[in-house]
Parts: C-alpha cells; structure tokens; sequence
C-alpha cells in the first residue's frame, strides 16, 4: 500500500514537470531497465513479473534525476551527450558515466518531494550500483555480467544494512 502510494506520487511528479510515464514488458536480452527520452517527453520503466514496487520507484527516481537535470540546462540536451549515448568509444563512455554521477544528485530532492517512506540508505546504495555499472562499463569496455553485478550487490546490501 505505501509503495504504490509512493509510485503514484512519483507518477504524479513527472506528469507535473511535463512528462507521460510508461511501464511496458522488459525485453530479453536487455540491459536497459528504464529511459528517460531526452527531449523531456517520456520515461519509460521495463517490468518483469519479479519487479518490485521499489524497483519500479528507484527506477524511475533514476530517470527523473536526469529530468531534473534537463529542465535545469533550459531544457536542453547536451550535444556532447547525445553523441556519447549513441557512441562505442571509450572517452564517450566517461562522458556518460560523468552524467550519470551529476544526475544523480537529484535523487534525494526527489525522495523528498514526493515524501518517499523506504530508507534513504536503500536509495543511497542504488546510487552506488548504477554508477558503479557506469564505472565498470567505462573501464572494462563491457557491461558487468549478471555475477558480477550480484556480487556487487551483495557487498552494497552489506554495506549498507539492507
């Protein structure tokens, strides 16, 4: 009852800062779990049947972060930035992973503006996986496989007391 009430008030959130939020079946294969469009149109959160509500919340508190991000930059993308999401190489991967950090200083806004109940520790080790997945991606030159990203998980969950 309390998450979805949270999900409903995030929902409500993106719809007041001009965004539709759309949850759709996540494809196989997939490494993207949610996007936000980045002409401040849409976001949209990839679900299986093991989702939680909460991994639907943090997702789409993730997206959002960029949102904010977004709207703060007059509404406009950074060139450089678009080149890298659509780039291969190397130096544009750390422009990404750059990004990812920046965004995420809006997360915690976010909680509170929309009176989040789930402790702030869980979205603080969030924080730390998906920059960690960027960071991993920038200096191995691949994605970090399944094991790799539980293990980190596991030591996040340890670390943080979830």
């Amino acid at each position: 009852m309390i998450r979805d009430e949270e999900l409903n008030r995030l929902i409500r959130y993106a719809q007041g800062m001009g965004l539709s939020v759309r949850f759709m079946p996540y494809v196989r294969g997939s490494d993207v779990s949610a996007e936000w469009h980045n002409d401040g149109s849409q976001i949209t959160i990839y679900t299986t049947s093991r989702c939680s509500k909460l991994e639907k919340i943090l997702s789409l508190i993730h997206e959002l972060g960029h949102h904010k991000a977004f709207v703060n930059n007059d509404r406009e993308v950074d060139p450089k930035i678009d080149e890298a999401l659509d780039s291969e190489e190397k130096r544009h991967r750390k422009r990404v992973w750059n990004m990812e950090i920046h965004d995420s200083k809006y997360w915690e806004e976010i909680y509170r503006d929309t009176n989040c109940q789930f402790g702030l520790d869980r979205l603080e080790m969030q924080r730390e996986l998906d920059i960690w997945r960027y960071e991993f991606l920038y200096e191995n030159d691949r994605e970090a496989s399944i094991k790799e990203r539980r293990a980190k998980k596991k030591e996040l969950k340890k670390k943080y007391r979830c």
